[in-house]
This record gives C-alpha cells, sequence and structure tokens, in this order.
C-alpha cells in the first residue's frame, strides 16, 4: 500500500522502540509496522537495547536499526537494559525529530513517555497487554493504572491490539472519546504456511504415531507454564504424548520448569527448546498447540498455529483467544487455572474429534492490520502538517 504526501517534499519520520529483538509477539508485529511503513514510502528508524536477536534478519534494509544501549551486557534483565537507554533514547528523538515517535509494547511505554517529554511529534503508544493481569496486590493494581494514566494523558493516540482491552475502565475511557483504536493484530497467512513447509528438524516430528503438544513463549508466570505441565502429566496417561515448550526465559524459571517435570515423572517426554525466528514448521508438525496464558493482549501464535492448520487449545484470559477462536467453534477453551479440564483438552485436540481452526485465521490477515496502521500514519503526518505547516529543513 502506497502513501502520498503531497503536502511535504521529505519522507515522514517514523521511529518506533522495542526493547530488543527476541522473537516474541510484540517484536513480530514492531518489525512488521516497520517495514510496512518503510514500503508506504516513510523514512524508518526502528530503536532498540540490543539488536542482535533472532529476528533481526526480518528487517527491511531500507529500515535503519539503532542500537541504544552500547554496552549490553548478556544476561542482564529488560529492566536494567530499559533503565540504561533513557539518555540515548532521548538524545535520539531530539537531534532526529521524528514526526511519529511509536513505542510498540507495554514493556517500553514508561521509557518512551520519558524519552519524548516536551519534544515535538506526535506520540503513539500500541497497548499490547492489560493493566490488570496476574491477579495484581491492590498497591501494585494501584501503581499500574497510576503509571497508565500518566502515559495515555502525554500520548496523543493509543492503539488496543484486541476488543477485549476495552473492557478495563481506563482504557475504555479512551475509547469512548476517541483517542484509542482498535487495530487487532494479524498474521501473514501465506507466509506462515510457506515458512511451515521447510524441514522439521526436531527428533520427535517424525514420529507421526505419537503426537506432541506445543508451547511457544518465554519463561515467565504470565504463559502458565506450570499448570500446562500439570495437565500434560494427566493428558498423557489417557493417551501417549509428548510435550515441547518453545521459547526462552530467565534461567531461575527455566531450571523450576526443568525441576517441576522431574517431579510430576514426565521429564523424559517434555523438551524446552529455544527460541527460533522459524517456529512454523514445529507447530504445522504438532498435534496441537496449547496457550494457557493467564494473560495476552492478542496472541501471534494462536493465529500462526491456525494459519499452520494445527488444532489449538487457548485459555479464555488469552487476550482476544475467544473472539478469534469464536467461543470454541475453531478451537478449545479453558480455564486456565483448571488442570483437569486443560489435561482433558489436549487429549481431545490430539485425537480424532479434534476441534480444526479451519479458514477463521483469514479474518485476521496482516494485510488487512498493516492497511490500518498505514492509513493511522498518513492521518497523524497529514493533521500535524495542517496544524504546523513548517516544512523540516533538509
Amino acid at each position: 500500500m502506497a502513501s502520498q504526501f503531497r503536502w511535504r517534499s521529505a519522507a515522514p519520520r517514523i521511529q518506533l522502540f522495542v526493547s530488543d529483538l527476541t522473537a516474541t509477539g510484540v517484536v513480530r508485529n514492531a518489525i512488521a509496522i516497520a517495514n510496512e511503513a518503510a514500503a508506504s514510502g516513510y523514512e524508518v528508524r526502528l530503536l532498540t537495547c540490543r539488536p542482535d536477536g533472532v529476528l533481526r534478519n526480518q528487517i527491511r534494509p531500507d529500515v535503519t536499526v539503532v542500537r541504544l544501549v552500547r554496552s549490553a551486557e548478556k544476561g542482564r534483565s529488560r529492566r536494567f537494559q530499559l533503565k540504561q537507554a533513557l539518555l540515548e533514547y532521548r538524545r535520539h528523538c531530539r537531534e532526529w525529530r521524528p514526526d511519529i515517535m511509536f513505542s510498540a509494547g507495554n514493556h517500553g511505554h514508561l521509557l518512551s513517555t520519558f524519552a519524548w517529554f516536551g519534544l515535538p511529534g506526535t506520540k503513539l503508544l500500541r497497548i499490547s497487554n492489560d493493566l490488570d493481569h496476574g491477579d495484581p496486590s491492590p498497591v501494585v493494581s494501584w501503581w499500574r493504572s497510576l503509571k497508565f494514566r500518566l502515559i495515555s494523558n502525554l500520548a496523543d493516540r493509543l492503539v488496543f491490539v484486541s476488543r477485549a482491552l476495552g473492557d478495563h475502565p481506563l482504557l475504555g475511557l479512551h475509547l469512548a472519546s476517541g483517542k484509542a483504536a482498535v487495530i487487532p493484530n494479524g498474521v501473514d497467512v501465506e507466509g506462515v504456511c510457506a515458512a511451515s513447509h521447510q524441514p522439521c528438524t526436531h527428533r520427535w516430528a517424525a514420529d507421526r504415531s505419537l503426537p506432541f503438544v506445543l508451547a511457544v513463549g518465554r519463561h515467565v508466570k504470565q504463559k502458565n507454564l506450570g499448570t500446562l505441565l500439570r495437565a500434560f502429566a494427566i493428558a498423557r496417561k489417557s493417551r501417549p504424548m509428548r510435550l515441547i515448550i518453545l521459547g526462552d526465559g530467565n534461567m531461575d524459571e527455566t531450571a523450576r520448569l526443568s525441576a517441576l517435570s522431574l517431579d510430576l515423572g514426565i521429564a523424559d517426554d517434555v523438551d524446552l527448546v529455544p527460541a527460533t525466528a522459524n517456529p512454523f514448521p514445529l507447530m504445522a508438525a504438532a498435534g496441537t498447540l496449547a496457550l494457557p496464558s493467564l494473560w495476552e493482549g492478542s496472541s501471534n501464535v494462536l493465529l500462526e498455529a491456525m494459519a499452520c492448520g494445527t488444532p489449538v487449545v487457548a485459555s479464555r484470559t488469552a487476550g482476544d483467544a475467544e473472539h478469534v477462536l469464536d467461543g470454541g467453534k475453531y478451537g478449545l477453551l479453558v480455564d486456565p487455572h483448571e488442570i483437569d479440564g486443560l489435561a482433558a483438552a489436549l487429549v481431545r485436540q490430539t485425537g480424532p474429534d479434534r476441534v480444526q481452526p479451519g479458514d477463521r485465521v483469514n479474518a485476521f490477515s496482516r494485510d488487512k492490520t498493516m492497511a490500518r496502521y498505514v492509513a493511522m500514519f498518513d492521518e497523524l503526518v497529514a493533521s500535524a502538517a495542517r496544524h504546523a505547516p513548517i516544512e523540516r529543513l533538509a
């Protein structure tokens, strides 16, 4: 989709921020948006603390990647790296003067707000997760609400990745006022299908007589992987199966999952595999994909598995999973805390009466999503030009 900028000679500038380039949904979406903006005539820079993640080679050559933390040490937490990035982030904004400053995921919003404060340019936040996730304490809930009020008041526009986010009172107010818009995540259906046909090198993929369950996500509380392990231990008593957990995490959480597998007596049938840029051959080979998350914004993984034709099991709390699966018509929905219910769903989705995803994923194509982002960028740049029609010096 091409944009035309007849009101100025120079291409408008868009700057996007993500903390790193690891294989997460936020990063995949940020790269897709950056690539589409560049293809549509924008000058695009992608700012990140660490530019050496597995998704680095998916960025178009005409998107400039800017490293904000020069001496980022491996093993340092994301929070530490975000703190280290602030001064360089703000310096870049001040010197490059982008027309649109875009924070692509919740983890970067507070940092971005500090970096942008008092600087010209349209400020845009993509709300990728809800505010009340994880049953927080009253103090944590109060802090999250206060932080959101701060960043949302300083932003010019908000984008929610799913309709479910608008159910929160604070988020819903911005939808009602018109400051926020819903742009659901989309998936490149044809691209995922093509990538899924590449050889699957995992040792379990060749044994079609023994299905495996696949979970994709970081080793963090949000993904509810401990509950999945317990449900898998029950399910395999009804049907022999294996479990692959694809993703990275901190060493403590990975060790906890490994220890739990040993305690449950299932370690020989559980494999923790590092994240990869192309998980789709593994998705296509899986008997079912399990998404037992305690919370999500809008899960890319769910859409990608459906694009591979893989039956899915998702928690009702996994963002807009209930909408994506149309109440259970295109996959099974479970309570994330009901271990027996999740186990029964794993058994069904690896058996002959599984609920298939059909062509439901076509309703969430990336082309539709990207067209809406480009249209929004065009409108924001045109509006800014009308109100301050001063050409940037070359």
